[in-house]
């Protein structure tokens, strides 16, 4: 017997499963279309069905309402079923789309599909559908049967084109994608500038989403940064969308543009940057910092230099571990959501029950809890954290462990950070960056009187909420200038770009330091750029030891020479050349604004 089957297609808009079923019609699929899931049900109990293509969300049921409903029918759960959702219907941020399409693989979703709107989606999805079933055991140009009345096919969107410099690569290098840092999809690099990167990918997201680009190395490691999609383009002549990224300033893509441009055969390097390549598997620091479902930046420590085993060896396991622990209660407060994470700890969102009020958990790595000393370094900061209440510091509310879980509970800040806004320049505004550094000044003059060095003073570690107050966050590598440590070296701490000569030499730091990483951070502000550079961590902090900064005035004209001034004394190579206390060096910056 003769039995057809067809492709049903389950969208909220009839619209737009018009738009879609043409084309996999013309293609040799026959379709059936449904705006609801009890009508694609009652096509189902009718219909041979090789495929369910579905939206997440329907008029009368969630999408995977839909797909476990199936999934619990001994037929119909043999029906490979795969989302597509159209870009306009994600309002979500990121960490609620990550957690949709790992809900969606769960659950056996054989492919997630988002349709940008930038190109047309048909032929790519008719690609993905061809890996799942060929069209020849499928109904063939079947007119479909749709649930809607008639409508005209919505117009597609004309495909993105960008005109830029192109390097001929000799070979292309295979990498990791992720949106989360939890789930990698395969990908190559086709292409590679000192802006970014063209990748070959099945995964694709929004434009403008931030994307995680690792780089295997040949020991095993990798080299891992974040990055923003800027161009998505579906080849005929690719299974596969080819997305163009726009890497995050950082040291690590600096390693990595010299490390796959090698691979790649390309001679030229970025002109502003030196041409040495950071040797692979050199001491490397990456900030973490995300965005929850309500767009809260909750700080995440940075990767700590030294970790006993390598992330590689431990991210499988330490993932499993934080994921097991949403939904779970510890103590007093509840865990919500997981936010990122660093070498050290993993920070969620959290609900306190009793006061009811948003909070982050911040929880030690599942592999640092065994070992003490890292224990006793976990709750140091927030023992230390705790004696310096002051409105312009992130807060540390509660200390604990249940069940060999290690905790403590801190402020969830609404807003960004100062990194954030240097990426986008326009929001930059010299009085308020200026206001802001005062604010800093007085904080971090609080925090001298309490005998505490921040030793990491950066773009990164100070947030300004969504009401404007600046918090200064991250005392994970601070140190309290009393008798006991006088005299104490503690190693080399801090951000290479911020770090002052005297800790890269591992010299015990003073108040000097962090005034030296205050000064490197706001010329970074009123710059665009850190004071010193390069393609290796030897490169940059050589040039904290030996070299002087470019003036202020020259990298921006429309500073002050005062500004300018003040600047260049907090950057001197020598603690006392610098601001002998913070006092000074506000009065000074607050005669600049008047």
């Amino acid at each position: 017997m003769d039995t057809k089957h067809f492709i049903l297609l389950v969208n909220r808009e009839s619209k737009y499963l018009e738009a879609v079923s043409a084309p996999l019609n013309d293609a040799g699929y026959g379709t059936l279309t449904a705006t609801t899931m009890s009508d694609a049900l009652k096509l189902l109990s009718g219909n041979p069905v090789s495929l369910i293509i579905g939206d997440c969300e329907l008029p009368d049921a969630d999408g995977y309402d839909f797909l476990a409903r199936l999934r619990n029918d001994s037929v119909l759960k043999k029906i490979p079923f795969m989302f597509l959702v159209s870009a306009r219907f994600i309002i979500d941020p990121l960490e609620e789309e990550v957690s949709k399409i790992l809900r969606a693989f769960e659950m056996g979703a054989v492919d997630f599909i988002v349709d940008t709107l930038e190109e047309d989606i048909s032929r790519g999805l008719i690609k993905r559908i061809k890996k799942i079933l060929p069209p020849d055991g499928v109904e063939k140009s079947k007119p479909s049967t749709p649930l809607f009345q008639d409508e005209k096919p919505a117009p597609q969107a004309a495909p993105e084109r960008r005109d830029s410099r192109r390097i001929i690569p000799k070979q292309t290098v295979n990498i990791d994608i992720s949106r989360d840092r939890v789930l990698w999809m395969p990908g190559r690099i086709t292409n590679i500038n000192e802006q970014g990167l063209k990748i070959e990918t099945s995964l694709l997201g929004k434009l403008d989403m931030l994307l995680y680009i690792r780089v295997p190395l040949p020991n095993k490691q990798h080299l891992t940064a974040k990055s923003h999609i800027k161009h998505i383009a579906i080849s005929q002549n690719s299974s596969s969308a080819e997305i163009g990224v726009q890497i995050d300033e950082s040291v690590e893509w600096i390693e990595i543009y010299n490390y796959v441009a090698k691979l790649m055969g390309i001679v030229n390097k970025p002109s502003s940057r030196e041409e040495t390549p950071l040797p692979p598997g050199s001491e490397r620091t990456l900030s973490i910092r995300e965005r929850d479902e309500k767009n809260q930046f909750v700080y995440i420590d940075p990767l700590m230099h030294n970790t006993p085993e390598s992330v590689d060896d431990t991210a499988a396991l330490e993932m499993k571990f934080y994921r097991s622990l949403i939904g779970k209660q510890l103590g007093n407060y509840r865990v919500v959501s997981f936010i990122g994470a660093g070498s050290m700890a993993g920070v969620f969102k959290g609900w306190d029950v009793g006061l009811e009020r948003n909070v982050a958990l911040k929880i030690i790595s599942y592999n640092l809890s065994t070992i003490e000393s890292y224990r006793e370094m976990f709750f140091k900061e927030a023992r230390l954290v705790s004696r310096l209440l002051h409105p312009h510091i992130a807060q540390i509310y509660h200390i604990d462990h249940m069940d060999d879980v290690f905790y403590f509970v801190m402020e969830l800040v609404n807003g960004g950070t100062l990194a954030d806004l240097l990426k986008d320049r326009n929001k930059l505004n010299v009085a308020t960056c200026l206001e802001q550094m005062i604010t800093v000044c007085k904080t971090l003059d609080f925090v001298s009187k309490k005998n505490v060095i921040h030793r990491d003073i950066k773009p990164a570690n100070i947030m300004v909420d969504d009401r404007g107050i600046v918090k200064i966050v991250d005392f994970g590598v601070a140190v309290v200038n009393d008798e006991a440590n006088t005299g104490q070296k503690n190693g080399v701490a801090g951000t290479p770009l911020y770090t002052s000569p005297e800790c890269i030499m591992g010299q015990p730091p003073d108040f000097g330091s962090d005034i030296y990483s205050l000064g490197a951070t706001f010329y970074h502000v009123f710059a665009g750029v850190p004071p010193f550079e390069g393609s290796s961590l030897e490169i940059i902090r050589n040039k904290h030891l030996n070299e002087y900064a470019i003036p202020l005035k020259k990298r921006n004209p429309m500073i002050s020479g005062d500004l300018s001034d003040i600047i260049d004394k907090m950057l001197a190579k020598k603690p006392k050349e610098r601001y002998p206390n913070y006092r000074a060096l506000i009065n000074d910056l607050t005669e600049v604004v008047h």
